[in-house]
């Protein structure tokens, strides 16, 4: 039997036939090398099957479904064929920087009390800005209230602790799927973090510099919502509605569960209230 590898990396690939060998070979090129390249085509209608027919890598592992399930089921038939001790995820029209996987890897041995890590990304293409996200796990679980506080293609997570708690992703939370993927990590206690090096590259498409859908609103809000009853079970419903707009009772029902840093919590709650106004 092949020993298993260090790394497994999910690559779901639907549509991105122009750009897939750009992000195949940025991963296959990685200065670590101890992985499995998990590329998951969820019957995608262009030539990418074509593209992937070139690659004779060993470390690829190919998997094609009968029909489109959607970006989460496909991630989560990754997830079962996956051997890694860690799971990292690889957007089939991005790019990761050469020491991308050494980074991660190398800070997760070194940290065993984490159990997720990001990398900062530069976003390329209709638009470029740098995003990075809070390192502090403590913060992290604050952010969680407003937005999702990793970055999702660049992450990588300890597989042994995230099917402890069966944590799969939910089509039905598409296309926030990760954000609720991590806020019921943290609820389940997992330290999450991000590193504020830039190691991956985010394409992005015109229409996604443009446009905010309704659906994305409508999911995200769904996902702070049942974080809240979550992690502030005495924060009433009337009171859950109304954050953000109404910051003091979630303090208050934080004094009960402590669930979040009162002191990082109370910075945080004023410094987003101030911004509103």
């Amino acid at each position: 039997m092949m020993a298993s590898p260090v790394v497994s990396i999910l690559m779901p690939v639907y549509k991105t036939a122009p750009y897939l060998r750009e992000a195949m070979d940025s991963i296959l090129s990685q200065t670590f090398s101890d992985f499995e390249l998990i590329v998951l085509n969820d019957c995608s209608p262009d030539n990418s099957e074509e593209i992937l027919d070139t690659y004779e890598d060993p470390r690829i592992v190919r998997y094609k479904g009968e029909r489109n399930v959607g970006l989460s089921n496909i991630l989560n038939v990754g997830l079962g064929m996956a051997r890694g001790k860690y799971i990292a995820r690889m957007d089939s029209d991005d790019l990761s920087l050469p020491d991308r996987l050494r980074v991660q890897v190398d800070y997760l041995e070194t940290h065993p009390e984490i159990d997720l890590v990001s990398v900062g990304m530069q976003l390329f293409g209709a638009k470029e800005e740098v995003w990075v996200r809070e390192e502090n796990p403590e913060k992290v679980k604050i952010i969680a209230l407003y937005h999702s506080p990793i970055l999702h293609a660049s992450s990588m997570w300890r597989r042994v602790r995230f099917e402890e708690y069966g944590l799969r992703f939910r089509q039905e939370m598409v296309p926030s799927e990760d954000y609720d993927l991590w806020t019921r990590a943290l609820v389940k206690g997992l330290k999450l973090v991000n590193l504020r090096k830039v190691l991956y590259k985010y394409r992005i498409h015109p229409a996604q510099a443009t446009t905010r859908t309704d659906l994305t609103a409508e999911k995200d809000r769904i996902v702070q919502l049942d974080y809240m009853r979550a992690t502030l079970p005495s924060l009433s419903e009337r009171n859950r509605e109304a954050f953000p707009n109404k910051v003091w009772p979630v303090f208050l029902a934080n004094m009960k569960s402590g669930f979040f840093d009162s002191k990082l919590l109370a910075q945080r709650l004023y410094k987003m209230r101030r911004a509103k106004k």
